[in-house]
C-alpha cells in the first residue's frame, strides 16, 4: 500500500554541501560550480526519470547551472545554507507520469508558497533496493526569484508565535512543516483518487488518527541493502545505524565521500563499508581507487 514519507533538511556550506554538486546528482547531469572550479558529472547515475526546475508564477525560468551557482555566489558566509531539500515517498501504484506530476505539483506549490525556484527529480527504485521506492528530490533555493529570473532576498514568513509575529526562513518552523506533510498528502490522496486507487495516506501520527500501532522507522534503501545482506540496523555493537546516516549524507554530497569513509573505517570493516559505497560510484575506477584508500 501507498506510504506517507516526507521529510526535509538544508544544504550548509559548513557541513560541506554543494547545492551545485547536490543538483547535479539529483538531476544526473554535468555541472560546474563556478565557485570552486569543481565539476560534477554524474551524467552516467542511472533512476533519474525526471528533472525539471519549476518557478514562481510570472518568473523567468533560469538553467540549472546558472541557478545553483547564483544560489552558491549569494551566500557569503562559511556557515551559509544555499539550498533546502524536501524528499516524498511517491505512491508506487500511479503511473510513472502520474508520479512525476504528483512531485511537480508539489514542486509548484513550494515556488509560489516561498517565491523560490525548486528543481524537482524524480528518481525509481534502486536496482538492488525495494521496487515499490519511487522518490522524489525537491531542492529549493533558500532565496526568492525574481521576475528576471534572478535571486534576491532570503525566503521568509511570518510565523504566528501566540501574540507576535516574527520572521523565520521558509520552510524551518514545525507549524510550517506539518502544514506542508498536510499538503502532500492531499496531494497524494487526490492523485490515487484520479488513478482508481482505493488506498490512501495519512499525514498525522497514529496517536492523532486513533489508531493503537507503533510508528515504524524509515529504513531507506540503504538500511534495506544491509537488512539484504543480514545486517540488522539494531547492531549497536557495529553501529550499523551510524553508517546508514553517514551514507545519506554522502547522497546530498558525493564528492565528500572519502571524507566519511576516513572518518567510518575505524568502526566499520572494509567489507561493509565497500558494499555501501558502491552503491553511489557508477564509475568502477573510481571506485577501485577509493577502495585502495579504504
Amino acid at each position: 500500500m501507498a506510504i506517507f514519507h516526507l521529510s526535509t533538511h538544508t544544504m550548509t556550506r559548513s557541513a560541506g554541501h554543494s547545492a551545485v554538486a547536490a543538483a547535479a546528482y539529483r538531476s544526473g547531469e554535468k555541472l560546474l560550480d563556478t565557485r570552486t572550479g569543481e565539476l560534477f558529472d554524474y551524467t552516467k547515475k542511472s533512476g533519474v526519470l525526471s528533472a525539471e526546475i519549476l518557478v514562481p508564477h510570472g518568473a523567468k525560468t533560469p538553467e540549472r547551472e546558472a541557478l545553483w551557482n547564483a544560489a552558491e555566489s549569494a551566500e557569503k558566509r562559511k556557515d551559509a545554507r544555499t539550498a533546502r531539500e524536501w524528499l516524498m515517498a511517491l505512491p508506487h501504484e500511479l503511473s510513472d507520469e502520474a508520479r512525476a506530476q504528483l512531485a511537480k505539483q508539489m514542486g509548484q506549490l513550494l515556488a509560489d508558497r516561498y517565491g523560490v525556484a525548486v528543481d524537482v527529480c524524480v528518481h525509481a527504485p534502486d536496482k538492488q533496493g525495494d521496487d515499490r521506492n519511487y522518490h522524489a528530490h525537491l531542492l529549493a533555493t533558500t532565496r526568492v526569484l525574481q521576475a528576471d529570473g534572478t535571486l534576491g532576498a532570503k525566503a521568509i514568513i511570518e510565523l504566528a508565535n501566540k501574540d507576535r509575529a516574527k520572521l523565520g526562513i521558509a520552510g524551518t518552523s514545525q507549524n510550517d512543516i506539518l502544514d506542508l506533510r498536510r499538503e502532500w498528502a492531499e496531494l497524494s490522496n487526490k492523485a490515487l483518487s484520479r488513478a482508481g486507487v482505493t488506498v490512501s495516506i495519512d499525514h498525522r501520527r497514529y496517536a492523532d488518527q486513533g489508531v493503537s500501532l507503533t510508528p515504524t522507522k524509515h529504513v531507506g534503501p540503504h538500511g534495506m541493502s544491509m537488512e539484504r545482506r543480514g545486517v540488522s540496523s539494531d547492531r549497536g555493537e557495529l553501529h550499523q545505524s551510524d553508517l546508514a546516516k553517514q551514507i545519506e549524507e554522502i547522497e546530498a554530497r558525493p564528492e565528500v565521500i572519502l571524507d566519511k569513509v576516513t572518518a567510518t573505517k575505524a568502526v566499520f570493516n572494509r567489507r561493509d563499508i565497500a558494499a555501501e559505497l558502491s552503491r553511489y560510484i557508477d564509475d568502477k575506477d573510481q571506485f577501485q581507487i577509493l577502495l585502495v584508500k579504504l
